[in-house]
């Protein structure tokens, strides 16, 4: 039950930070001069954001976040050995330009246009991590012509109230209601709330601060730290959790409408031990009638860096079913 609790206390602090600053006991690059881009800025209608391609072959895998484009490393050099592969950074974060209002439709768009004017042709296997999950869903929802498959990596929570204090009703603004005093409509049955201090100690976690952070080639950690302590980087990441209930709201919508809106395209859950909850799961199997669920043991939150062979094993299966037209 501990261990549930705590897999789902960290999977709701993803909304919170996914990706901190860096702890005092990691080196920052002290230059000021941006880093050279891995790939291109493609304008997306006013503004640029950041698309890393490698590799050759079809269909082509879309990285949809919701971190860095480098800290896909592990991953990205191994999947463009078998087909052509693309990392993203949202608008905000990383080399692109700040953009709109950020949102998970927002990025949807930003990886559509992107590929159209970099002339990536589709249809694309789609992999999205934490939040990216949920910017993956969207987009095929969108644009299920273009969607090849998809790869769900430790897909973020969905239950946004699943932790809410005592006496504080979900959307109130924080107002508690006195006790034995009626309400106008009553609250969702509120979960006890976890512990401050573990609450404290799971929230500060960063990828930087993942014990496996070190497997990244020595350049793409440097760009983690590096953009990682920028000012506007640290408050682009830590805004995640502002669009998390209308990502969330979205991509349900897609599934009111169509039991199944993947149809039988190949779909592959990459869940770890700490995955918050069975029945999250279920849902996202259901989004396809082809699907499988992949348990990345001895992995946390950041399985890129944990198990990419687990992830690189996932995307391959997805891009053979796709090709071949096979189950998987």
């Amino acid at each position: 039950m501990q261990r549930r609790m705590l897999g789902s206390l960290w999977m709701w602090s993803v909304f919170l930070v996914v990706f901190s600053a860096p702890t005092s006991a990691q080196p920052v690059r002290t230059n000021q001069n941006p880093p050279t881009p891995l790939g291109k800025l493609v304008d997306v209608g006013g503004y640029r954001v950041h698309l890393y391609c490698t590799g050759v072959g079809s269909p082509t895998v879309v990285i949809v976040g919701a971190g860095y484009s480098f800290d896909w490393g592990l991953v990205q050099s191994e999947v463009a050995k078998f087909t052509q592969v693309c990392s993203y950074d949202h608008s905000g974060i990383g080399w692109s330009d700040d953009g709109p209002k950020d949102s998970c439709a927002l990025r949807a768009n930003e990886v559509h246009t992107a590929l159209k004017n970099a002339g990536i042709e589709g249809p694309y296997v789609l992999v999205g991590h934490s939040l990216g999950g949920l910017v993956a869903r969207v987009y095929a929802g969108k644009h299920p012509e273009e969607t090849a498959g998809i790869v769900f990596v430790d897909h973020a929570l969905t239950n946004l109230h699943a932790f809410i204090l005592p006496g504080v009703a979900p959307d109130s603004g924080g107002k508690t209601h006195p006790p034995g005093e009626p309400e106008s409509a009553p609250p969702a049955a509120p979960t006890a709330p976890p512990p401050p201090l573990l609450l404290k100690q799971v929230v500060s976690i960063g990828m930087q601060d993942d014990p496996n952070f070190s497997r990244l080639s020595s350049q793409d950690r440097d760009l983690h730290l590096w953009f990682t302590a920028k000012p506007r980087d640290q408050q682009a990441l830590q805004a995640n959790h502002e669009i998390a209930p209308q990502c969330s709201a979205d991509a349900d919508a897609i599934l009111e409408k169509h039991s199944h809106p993947l149809g039988d395209k190949p779909l592959v859950d990459v869940d770890t031990p700490m995955s918050a909850g069975a029945e999250l799961q279920k849902t996202l199997l259901s989004i396809s009638t082809n699907s499988k669920e992949m348990v990345a043991d001895k992995s946390d939150h950041f399985v890129m860096i944990d198990r990419p062979d687990v992830v690189i094993d996932a995307i391959s299966q997805v891009v053979r079913s796709a090709r071949n037209k096979t189950p998987l």
